[in-house]
């Protein structure tokens, strides 16, 4: 018995040994990765078109009048999909609205507050349903915070919605960031591809490699200036969480992304 507990002893020792260098070097890592600064934030709202307040985190740079990108989460997400994205995005000299769409949940404990109200209200929250939260973000960009310029920075199913938007409104967006976009469902009838026909703002299109015949329609039609980025060293992820800090790969994502942010100052 005496073996026993000696034997338990040592396995429960390095157990936590290596719990603990596993917490280090993850922490490292992540500080290495990202190299900026700690940033606040506020949360904000503003009403919708159809009655429903839109939940949003405004992270603000040392320029107030800096440009300002609008951040849209993938399905099943909230605002926390960007804790880690944000900060970054400040530190490369723009503003920052991340925001919580009635299609969503939770993620990284961070409960989708505008979601929850709709399911109050008894709306629907399908994917095309939170069009009235995009324009109401870009209304408060626009109006509330007066940004000059405006970026649409959408994942997965908002990133569909973006090339949507940018042909609706032409002269509301600077530019549109779509990660992992696809043709996830119909607009006024029409595919995701024929509104990107009528966007004349610059694109970049990202996503996970085995994603890149999900979006490659919709890309091909782009007339505007456009590029896209798939990973070389790795597979890759879903939507804008490539570039959390979650994940090993992500500078690579950042080092792609950051040229096409610079000419957006």
């Amino acid at each position: 018995m005496k073996n026993f507990n000696f034997i338990f002893g040592i396995i429960l020792l390095n157990f936590l040994c290596n719990c603990s260098a596993s917490a280090s070097i993850s922490d490292n890592t992540s500080s290495e990765i990202l190299n900026v600064k700690h940033h606040t934030y506020k949360t904000v709202k503003f009403p919708t078109s159809d009655g429903l307040n839109v939940y949003a985190d405004l992270y603000s740079s040392s320029s107030k009048r800096g440009p300002l990108i609008i951040l849209y989460h993938q399905a099943g997400f909230s605002k926390g999909e960007f804790r880690s994205i944000a900060p970054r995005l400040v530190d490369l000299g723009f503003n920052v609205l991340a925001v919580d769409l009635r299609s969503g949940d939770i993620v990284n404990q961070v409960t989708n507050l505008t979601q929850k109200e709709a399911l109050k209200q008894g709306k629907s929250t399908a994917f095309q349903d939170v069009i009235p939260d995009l324009e109401a973000s870009f209304d408060y960009a626009k109006n509330k915070i007066k940004s000059r310029k405006i970026i649409y920075w959408g994942s997965s199913y908002s990133a569909s919605l973006g090339f949507y938007m940018a042909a609706k409104y032409p002269k509301d967006y600077k530019a549109l960031i779509a990660y992992s976009p696809g043709e996830y469902f119909k607009i006024e009838n029409k595919n995701i591809s024929e509104f990107a026909k009528d966007v004349k703002i610059p694109v970049y299109t990202s996503s996970a490699r085995n994603e890149e015949s999900t979006w490659k329609p919709i890309y091909n039609s782009i007339k505007s200036k456009k590029q896209f980025y798939l990973p070389a060293k790795t597979k890759g992820h879903h939507g804008t969480m490539a570039l959390s800090s979650f994940y090993d790969d992500s500078e690579e994502n950042w080092q792609a992304i950051i040229p096409f942010l610079k000419t957006l100052r």
